[in-house]
């Protein structure tokens, strides 16, 4: 899933709003701009300004380690950085999902950092960045996502730009719930809403850059033909990307496409 520089969905609601113009909402799926995440973007440009650092990202994710979308990056970097946790699987916004807690990297070269995470601490000096900062996005029973900061300079976040910073963590929250409520609105049951988010997931003309639907494809391709679980197959996609210095996004482009033979992901799970 993804924004691009807007992001609206929904969440639960009454009647539809009558005053809903169908036709524009066609022209954005067709544009590839999930309604789900529109103002997400808007958002994350907010908190980066406000919270004095280089970039933002805004990460959705479940119970599951293995099932999380990056919704929108304000740059490059701030999408390296997420998609390195979600290629290692550590990291402050896996740490900051499961501790319901803000995690504060302001020097990477801290002991417990390194610690905890050392195979994303090694890879955060090729990209410059000197402190990460990973704010988890409040939810009714588990956080919604994770809002994830990153600047080139060492140092803490001061009192006013941390308050900055889960201020925008609430207003993800807010913008998440009212676009699911009106995503709701427009489809007839919660089954058709969650059908059409899966439609636009795997639509060929979607120009999301931001999903990893085609990973999760091409893991499902990799688990039926290695004989695997889906899950082993995830991580057999990591390590090879991980271990080629690969993009995810594009190695599973490439399983997709069948320019990669699935027998090269075979004895490269560590």
């Amino acid at each position: 899933m993804s924004d691009s520089s807007n992001g609206e969905a929904s969440d639960r609601g009454a009647a539809p709003d009558r005053n809903v113009d169908a036709g524009a909402d066609a022209k954005r799926l067709v544009r590839g701009r999930d309604p789900l995440f529109l103002g997400i973007a808007a958002i994350c440009d907010t908190a980066t300004r406000l919270t004095g650092v280089d970039g933002a990202a805004l990460a959705v994710l479940t119970t599951s380690r293995g099932i999380r979308e990056l919704v929108h990056a304000t740059d490059a970097v701030a999408q390296q950085l997420d998609e390195l946790q979600f290629v290692l699987g550590e990291g402050p916004c896996l740490d900051a999902y499961q501790r319901v807690e803000p995690q504060m990297c302001a020097y990477i070269d801290d002991d417990d950092f390194q610690q905890r995470w050392p195979a994303f601490t090694a890879e955060l000096t090729t990209l410059g960045v000197l402190a990460v900062f990973a704010y988890p996005v409040p939810g009714e029973l588990r956080p919604l996502g994770v809002l994830e900061l990153y600047r080139h300079t060492s140092g803490p976040l001061s009192e006013p730009e941390h308050q900055s910073a889960q201020l925008c963590a609430a207003a993800l929250r807010t913008t998440l719930e009212k676009n699911w409520r009106e995503h709701l609105q427009r489809n007839t049951s919660e089954d058709a809403a969650l059908d059409a988010i899966a439609e636009q997931a795997g639509s060929t003309t979607s120009s999301d850059a931001f999903s990893r639907f085609q990973v999760h494809v091409a893991a499902g391709m990799a688990a039926v033909q290695l004989g695997v679980t889906t899950g082993d197959a995830l991580d057999r996609l990591r390590a090879y990307a991980y271990a080629q210095n690969r993009s995810l996004l594009g190695l599973a482009a490439d399983v997709v496409a069948r320019r990669l033979s699935l027998s090269d992901l075979d004895g490269n799970e560590s």
